[in-house]
């Protein structure tokens, strides 16, 4: 009995972080050019992401949301109590260096903290306040993750060549000329 309760009340606080989500989703994008990208009516959106009205945003319909506004923060709330984190992979013409990806980590860590003082003077925390920490927060994740995959991505190439040569010349294996 006790695990039903437990489920309904997870239940109940996943829903409602959802529904926070789809509101902070839909003021700060356009519905508008969304609506017209999904081929989807502009009213028929913002119903969808309105939790007060009965039109539901199906998971089809909120992939493909995210993928035309490049916004994942919906799926990261449904995703959280799993440990992911969901990042759009840049386009060739998007790509950006290592240093570049250090660059906007810092701005965006900078304007978190600056966020984090501001939360640390007042005594309430805005709902608009919250949603503009929340998205710095989920550029910056999105920003490291981009990072990382850089990272990975220049030193896989080498580094199994070099592993085997270290390794075939610890094991005695035979150098032209040295042999």
């Amino acid at each position: 009995m006790d695990e039903n309760i437990a489920m309904c009340g997870l239940r109940e606080a996943k829903q409602n972080a959802f529904d926070e989500a789809c509101c902070a989703f839909a003021t700060q994008h356009n519905m508008a050019a969304l609506a017209r990208n999904m081929n989807m009516g502009e009213t028929m959106l913002r119903n969808k992401l309105n939790p007060e009205q009965p039109h539901k945003l199906y998971a089809i319909e909120l992939a493909w949301l995210c993928y035309h506004s490049g916004d994942y923060s919906i799926h990261n709330v449904l995703y959280s109590d799993l440990g992911t984190v969901t990042v759009a992979l840049p386009s060739e013409s998007e790509q950006k260096s290592f240093v570049e990806r250090v660059l906007i980590n810092n701005s965006l860590a900078g304007e978190i903290s600056n966020d984090a003082l501001d939360l640390c003077r007042s005594e309430r925390l805005p709902r608009t306040t919250k949603n503009k920490t929340l998205a710095r927060a989920h550029a910056a994740l999105g920003n490291l993750v981009l990072m990382i995959t850089n990272l990975e991505n220049r030193t896989t190439v080498i580094q199994p060549l070099v592993q085997f040569g270290t390794d075939f010349l610890t094991n005695g294996g035979p150098i032209p000329g040295l042999s």
